[in-house]
């Protein structure tokens, strides 16, 4: 019985090697592929995670797995990240997202000795894989409901060697969502094709991840990741594997989720390093297709694309062009001008190639892009200036193409007095501050100080919770929409006063989590240029509590950016808000002052904090002590969740701003001031701020005791939230099934007005969600 099974067995590692050598597989390599050809067979899929520090992620990509309902898979993650995670770390996240009853579970955690880069991890999920069909997802991405299960049901069906989906792409920090563009101009189609001559577009195929792959296909053909390249190592494996298929299917719709947030490749520092791999990639790929082209395997259409592709690579993806201009001279980039003159060859392009049906859809010659518009001409003078060298060329043109900068705001007058610029950050008393300020705007003006009226929020009843005021939020919204007449009618209004200071609070106006901050703070300054005497002011908070505060901020005011964990909102920002030298560095240098800073902690347990703000302004004594004032606190974490739920779940702003409204009409007070995150997090947190910002802000007026606080976490009594009230959530769902946006099936109506009557009869008014299979279980475990 014995001979019986492994004599085939032999067999198949026999032929193994010897396809392997006739490919060119190193011994290592060759040994890897004998070893597999010997494992045990049956399990019908494996997915493959690399990990290096998705810690927020896992367990959501693992649920999505989990969600597809596939008998026989496998999950193997892969931690590339030993010094920061140890093995039982990683199995410990992994755990979360799919947990192990009866102790038996389908992942298993891999563990590198060293950080050895994505490729490398791929790499070793595959020599342990035991599926018969190969799948990739990066740990910080997940599929969507039923995506992953129909598209093994279609490499099943077919057998082909590569099974190909498209996949979505995130909005930043949402969980909005849009095809991918490429997989849109050309695998939206579903079919079943005789390999790259057949399917002439799986040459642009995005990336390993989209796509499902036969194990015997890479152990026939000894295809892996290269190694040398541990980042921007897809298009290679791509590229090696769509070359060798001879069958390859496409299902024509979306699978997975391309999550985009902060920290990603795509958008970390280019460095040279960055640089040398990018045209590392650029020679690996266009070689693989000069050698399928010499040895007429591939028409010679497909080495011209793939030298369009790589010209337009370096074009508008990376910054070898300006890098090179700059500092010719510099050792570590000195010899990758030569490389790509190398690369490019003498080959050219004609204007007839641009007629080519792949060239037509991946083009982007003549679009608006963030290089400006590159046309046709343009690209041809690219092209040649980097054959010949003429980095210096490129870069000036690159330059004359780049997009224009906005337009400048209309000249500010001459304005008297001095401005007391208030940069209020969310939840460090603004709120209570600027209803103080309009409270007392009378009593200021006596004292010759004048607050604004123009661009001072108007009470806005749409707001989900009540008691919020941003003060001068219209003076930046109408920055925002290029509105002259508000600023106009500000100048005429501080000129009209005569004030001997206007002071402007704007809550949120340090701008923390603005992608275009380094642009608009300027530009508002320029705005506010008229004063002689420029005072800059805020109020500093301990980090974790302040970070963990605009969380809320963000959840309870109804964007699709309030759908995040505050794990997921921290990948993305945690590094942002601590780094105070950062954050305030825009507006120092655009107001020529340092900013001023008190301790918001400390003022407000000592009851001082609207008095602290009059020093800190240098407003005049005596201006009485408001009260009677409309309560703004933080939501407590209970209904933080619950919220979160709303934004996820319900598309339209309006219906979310709806419900969450009447939910906080009956529970306007939070029960408890335990913190979301526990006791390492927040230390985290405080470390980092110790670590970029507390000299600074020392000398600024802001001196916490961070050692103290970090102490007094060590010990904290924290624990995670409990299951939910099941009288909170049905509160929640009555704000929903109250809600006229969901009871019409469109957008709500103004408050205090009836909505519009639908079109015919409604049925009776129910709240209808369509939840994900991760969120029926945490509410099922809830209730």
């Amino acid at each position: 019985m014995t001979q019986m099974t492994t004599v085939p067995t032999i067999k198949k590692a026999s032929d193994v090697a010897m396809n392997a050598q006739r490919r060119g597989a190193t011994p290592d390599a060759l040994s890897s592929r004998i070893r597999k050809s010997l494992k045990p067979q049956g399990c019908a899929l494996t997915v493959i995670l690399p990990f290096y520090d998705e810690s927020a992620f896992l367990a959501a990509a693992l649920r999505s797995i989990r969600a597809q309902r596939i008998d026989g898979v496998e999950v193997i993650v892969v931690n590339d990240n030993p010094e920061r995670f140890n093995r039982d770390e990683v199995a410990a996240l992994a755990a979360t997202g799919w947990p192990a009853p009866n102790g038996k579970s389908p992942v298993t955690v891999l563990c590198h000795a060293a950080n050895r880069g994505l490729s490398a991890a791929r790499n070793t999920g595959l020599a342990a894989a035991n599926g018969d069909v190969i799948a990739f997802l990066d740990s910080d991405d997940y599929y969507v409901t039923d995506g992953l299960s129909a598209q093994f049901d279609l490499a099943r069906r077919t057998g082909a060697d590569i099974t190909h989906a498209p996949c979505y792409l995130s909005d930043p920090g949402s969980p909005g969502l849009s095809v991918l563009h490429r997989d849109e101009a050309l695998h939206m189609e579903p079919r079943v094709t005789d390999g790259l001559r057949d399917a002439e577009e799986a040459q642009f195929i995005v990336s390993s991840w989209s796509s499902l792959y036969a194990r015997r296909f890479l152990e026939d053909n000894a295809l892996c990741f290269d190694e040398a390249q541990p980042r921007f190592e897809d298009r290679l494996f791509v590229l090696q594997t769509t070359t060798r298929a001879r069958k390859i299917a496409y299902l024509g719709q979306p699978t997975r989720v391309w999550r985009r947030r902060a920290g990603s490749i795509s958008v970390t520092e280019v460095t040279p390093e960055t640089l040398r791999l990018q045209v590392q990639l650029l020679e690996k790929c266009l070689a693989v297709i000069r050698a399928e082209v010499a040895a007429g395997h591939l028409a010679p259409r497909f080495e011209k694309r793939e030298l369009f592709n790589c010209v337009s690579r370096l074009i508008w993806d990376m910054e070898l062009i300006p890098m090179l201009a700059a500092a010719p001279d510099n050792a570590e980039t000195a010899d990758l001008g030569p490389r790509v003159q190398i690369l490019l060859g003498e080959d050219s392009f004609a204007n007839s190639f641009f007629d080519d049906p792949m060239v037509v859809k991946t083009s982007r010659v003549g679009m608006k892009t963030r290089r400006g518009r590159i046309t046709r001409l343009d690209f041809f003078e690219l092209h040649r200036m980097m054959r010949e060298g003429d980095w210096p060329g490129a870069a000036a043109l690159l330059a004359a193409r780049a997009p224009t900068p906005a337009q400048p705001a209309m000249p500010c007058p001459p304005l008297p007095g001095r401005l007391v610029l208030h940069l209020g950050l969310h939840k460090t008393g603004t709120t209570f501050l600027q209803h103080a300020l309009l409270s007392r705007r009378v009593a200021l003006a006596e004292a010759s100080v004048l607050l604004p009226e123009t661009g001072l929020a108007e009470p806005d009843a749409a707001r989900p919770r009540p008691g919020g005021f941003p003060g001068h939020q219209g003076l930046l919204a109408a920055h925002r929409a290029g509105d002259d007449t508000t600023w106009k009618a500000l100048y005429r209004e501080i000129i009209g006063a005569g004030c001997a200071t206007t002071l402007i609070s704007c809550e949120n106006m340090l701008l923390p989590t603005d992608a275009a901050r380094a642009e608009v703070i300027p530009a508002l300054m320029d705005r506010l240029s008229g004063f002689k005497q420029v005072e800059l002011i805020g109020f500093g908070r301990r980090a974790d509590a302040y970070a963990e505060a605009l969380y809320k901020e963000w959840v309870t005011d109804g964007g699709r950016g309030g759908a995040r964990t505050i794990a997921e909102f921290l990948v993305d920002h945690a590094r942002t808000l601590t780094d105070w030298p950062a954050l305030f560095a825009p507006w120092e240098a655009a107001a020529g002052v340092q900013v001023q800073l008190a301790d918001f902690d400390l003022l407000k347990t000592e009851g001082r904090l609207w008095s602290g703000f009059c020093d800190l302004a240098g407003l005049p004594g005596g201006l009485p002590a408001p009260s009677g004032l409309p309560r703004y606190p933080s939501p407590d974490r209970e209904s933080t969740e619950l919220i979160r739920l709303v934004n996820l779940l319900t598309p339209d702003r309006d219906t979310r701003r709806e419900i969450i409204r009447g939910y906080f009409a009956l529970n306007p007070a939070p029960r408890d001031r335990a913190s979301l995150l526990p006791p390492a997090d927040r230390i985290a947190l405080l470390e980092q701020f110790l670590e970029t910002s507390a000299p600074w802000s020392a000398e600024r007026g802001y001196s916490a005791d961070i050692a103290g606080l970090i102490a007094a976490l060590e010990g904290d009594g924290w624990h995670p939230p409990k299951p939910v009230d099941p009288a909170r959530l049905a509160d929640l769902l009555h704000a929903g099934t109250a809600s006229p946006g969901l009871m019409t099936g469109g957008t709500a109506s103004a408050p205090g007005t009836l909505p519009a009557p639908p079109s015919r009869a409604p049925r009776d008014p129910k709240l209808v969600i369509r939840l994900r299979p991760w969120a029926r279980r945490l509410l099922s475990r809830w209730l």
